[in-house]
């Protein structure tokens, strides 16, 4: 009879201690479970975050657009699909060119057909609708070239008297002289060696210290666009 009540007093706690271990292992398989649901929802919450400033990179497209590209379609020329100044090579180009302008206070996406009132809405709800939309591989971040580019003067968030940096000054000489040979390589043609000049000699300014300098200069040398070009003889 003693040996019968110790055997069932045995069953009893290996019983008891199987339940515990078992709830244990799923307590502790369910933390893992929340802790990797919380990991993967706080990963796709920032996933579409863009380390890339939208406002500057439309600075940097305008002075492209405006002082640059006259000259381009000037000489005929193609700028090669690996320069950073090519359309493709813009992050937000496509969303841009999605930007519908209906009036001074309207403005509508061209993607979903949705209005509001300024571009800045635009932009934040291209930013929340439509980040999928965005090619996020390869460097594409046109304001990276703004130090070439003189954004600030599209910008005017700089005076002109401000003080010149030599170190920012020695940076973004380097940085246009990159991008003028690798955009406009001076032993593929004529026409690319005169790009090349033109982008170096004249974009970013014949003042380097001079932020307003580049705009100002540009705007009465450049080719006009509307202007018809009658072919020389």
């Amino acid at each position: 009879m003693k040996k019968t009540n110790l055997f069932v007093s045995i069953l009893l706690f290996l019983s008891f201690s199987i339940l515990q271990v078992s709830s244990l292992t799923q307590t502790n398989q369910d933390f893992e479970k929340s802790e990797s649901s919380r990991t993967l929802e706080q990963g796709q919450e920032h996933a579409h975050e863009v380390h890339c400033s939208r406002e500057r990179s439309r600075a940097a497209w305008q002075i492209i657009e405006k002082y640059l590209m006259p000259f381009v379609e000037h000489e005929h020329y193609e700028i090669p699909s690996n320069c950073r100044l090519h359309p493709d090579n813009d992050l937000f180009r496509d969303q841009e060119e999605h930007k519908i302008h209906l009036d001074i206070n309207e403005w509508q996406c061209g993607y979903c057909k949705k209005s509001f009132r300024a571009e800045m809405f635009l932009d934040q709800h291209f930013d929340n609708r439509h980040y999928n939309l965005l090619n996020v591989s390869g460097s594409k971040c046109l304001a990276d070239l703004c130090g070439s580019l003189h954004c600030n003067a599209v910008m005017n968030t700089k005076s002109s008297k401000t003080k010149c940096n030599p170190a920012a000054v020695a940076r973004n000489h380097h940085l246009c002289e990159g991008l003028a040979n690798s955009c406009f390589p001076i032993n593929q043609s004529p026409s690319a060696r005169r790009l090349n000049e033109t982008y170096k000699c004249i974009l970013p300014g014949y003042l380097h210290t001079d932020f307003d300098a580049a705009p100002y200069f540009l705007s009465d040398s450049a080719p006009k666009r509307d202007e018809e070009r009658n072919p020389r003889a």
